[in-house]
């Protein structure tokens, strides 16, 4: 498995910031191929994958959470309200 390891030149630290970038977009056939054969041999790797995979979830989960959704192009009350008076009262 070393000499594996030792072929690809990728250690954990080479592997980590590849995991985390493949979670936000598309990677080089390379780097992607790289880290899936180091994520096959290494628990270390694929228990912080598991980890960053739970943290994105629960930040989607709470930015849903945080800001209800509006329909798009409508503006809440508040904003409207503030609109109609610099509009009557500008400056």
């Amino acid at each position: 498995m070393q000499f594996i390891l030792k072929w690809f030149r990728m250690t954990c630290r080479d592997t980590s910031p590849i995991i985390s970038e493949m979670m936000d977009h598309r990677v080089s056939s390379g780097k992607y191929w790289r880290a899936r054969i180091h994520l096959a041999m290494c628990k270390v790797c694929q228990h912080y994958k598991v980890q960053l995979e739970v943290l994105a979830r629960l930040a989607r989960e709470l930015g849903r959470e945080d800001s209800p959704p509006q329909p798009e192009g409508t503006l809440s009350p508040e904003a409207k309200t503030r609109i109609k008076n610099n509009l009557k009262h500008p400056g």
